[in-house]
């Protein structure tokens, strides 16, 4: 059986923290929202006819107009099936809640500070300004077979309460996992000009959070350095083959790598990069 000599210290900095996740009635307030039964008092001021065309505009991404103040989805493009897996019936359904139940753990850290950030900008600036920003940034998104891949989200706010705020969002997902980057999030604001061109005027990045792996995850992880198989890492470490099975995708979602290989070599590269 092969030494645990790889030093995974890099990882035990910050544990899990659930109460720093939000929930869909803090980002309904962050919106503008400050009560729920708000909803039944708003009208928006035209119907959406949703155009067919949303799912071949791009061939890996897909798009939906979110409705802020109902947290639910209005559409939701075929398309997202061949990037996510799941059907567009699912966020239909479930709204918000589903979204948020598949965003990587560490973002879901970032992801009310990432909020705060958008809603403090967009209620800095004057109403006339709101439907001419536009918002991007980066998430980690779990796929129907727990992969992640990394998403580029972008979108506009296009219709809006008469005290100014945000009641549709139209946003397109494009998958970015090909590019190479950290697993910092990082968010760009840029407001259409005069001109018809969209300026650059926020910028801000928020740092990875690091969550520590267990010491079997650890001897894990290992293992599979070394090309054991999963039957294998069991009768190594006299665990049941469920057992190593649910430890490797713990890893995965850890690390925030697409798979166990993404994970080793992440994890070699970290520690090389620290001598």
């Amino acid at each position: 059986m092969p030494k645990f000599s790889l030093n995974l210290s890099y990882l035990t900095k910050v544990n899990m923290n659930a109460s720093q996740k939000p929930t869909t009635t803090e980002l309904y307030q962050l919106a503008g929202y400050p009560d729920r039964l708000e909803v039944e008092m708003i009208t928006l001021s035209r119907s959406y006819s949703i155009s067919e065309n949303l799912d071949n505009t791009f061939n890996h991404g897909y798009s939906c107009i979110f409705n802020w103040s109902s947290m639910q989805y209005l559409f939701m493009s075929d398309s997202v099936k061949s990037i996510l897996g799941y059907t567009s019936e699912a966020f239909l359904e479930e709204g918000l809640s589903f979204t948020l139940s598949i965003i990587h753990p560490e973002d879901m850290l970032r992801l009310k500070e990432l909020h705060q950030s958008i809603f403090n900008y967009y209620y800095s600036v004057t109403p006339e300004q709101r439907p001419k920003l536009r918002f991007s940034y980066n998430l980690r998104v779990k796929k129907v077979n727990d992969d992640y891949i990394h998403i580029l989200r972008q979108s506009t706010f296009t219709e809006f309460t008469v005290d100014g705020k945000p009641t549709i969002e139209s946003v397109h997902s494009t998958d970015i996992t090909g590019f190479k980057f950290s697993n910092n999030i990082n968010l760009t604001i840029h407001q259409l000009s005069d001109s018809e061109t969209y300026l650059l005027c926020h910028e801000q990045e928020f740092s990875e959070v690091e969550t520590k792996l267990t010491e079997r995850e650890k001897q894990v992880l290992e293992l599979v350095r070394f090309g054991y198989t999963t039957k294998e890492i069991a009768y190594q470490l006299y665990l049941a083959i469920e057992t190593v099975k649910s430890h490797r995708k713990h890893i995965i979602a850890k690390t925030g790598a697409c798979n166990m290989t993404a994970a080793v070599n992440m994890v070699i590269n970290k520690v090389q990069s620290q001598k």
